[in-house]
């Protein structure tokens, strides 16, 4: 076992979503000797180790580990923080238990930026997505706020080219692609 213990050491709100919160949380021990295998087995991580961190997002929240503490963001309350850090807890432990078996991997996976996503956009602020601009769509999609599925002109003919550099680079940043998307691009 890496991680015996786990302590919320403070909350704040959220620099995100005012609405939501902050968490740190303490570990007893450190654990970045696992961030390598937790890269290898969880899709979409932003490692990072000359710095020692690994940054997860899961379900809308984002989760930074860190050496000795776990920051958490987009939490609804301390319950939640907690749900969260048990889950962490097994998945860190679980991972560390079967790294004989887990190839690390210690690449950063690539980083979408939204003006690179914007460029292969169709470009028509139609607002069908619901959002004001096609580069505010990219913005949410960059952030995992929403899913390329949302933008209706992006499923023309005319735009297939665009799709499948799209749907490449957002797989290779980790974002999971919807079947309908791919069964769209195979066929």
């Amino acid at each position: 076992m890496l991680l015996h213990s786990y302590k919320i050491a403070r909350t704040f709100p959220c620099l995100a979503d005012p609405m939501k919160i902050r968490v740190i949380a303490e570990v007893s021990e450190e654990i970045q000797e696992v961030f390598p295998y937790l890269n290898a087995v969880l899709k979409g991580c932003i490692y990072n180790h000359p710095a020692n961190t690994l940054t997860i997002r899961k379900d809308q929240k984002l989760i930074t580990l860190h050496a000795l503490h776990i920051t958490l963001a987009k939490i609804e309350d301390e319950k939640e923080a907690e749900d969260i850090l048990k889950w962490l807890k097994n998945l860190i432990n679980e991972t560390f238990e079967s790294r004989a078996r887990i190839e690390p991997n210690y690449s950063m996976a690539a980083e979408l930026k939204a003006l690179d996503i914007f460029k292969l956009l169709p470009g028509t602020n139609c607002k069908k997505c619901g959002e004001p601009t096609c580069l505010a769509f990219a913005v949410k999609l960059v952030g995992r706020d929403t899913e390329i599925t949302k933008c209706d002109p992006m499923f023309l003919e005319k735009y297939q080219g665009k799709r499948t550099v799209l749907t490449e680079l957002l797989q290779a940043a980790g974002h999971e692609i919807p079947n309908e998307l791919l069964d769209f691009k195979e066929g």
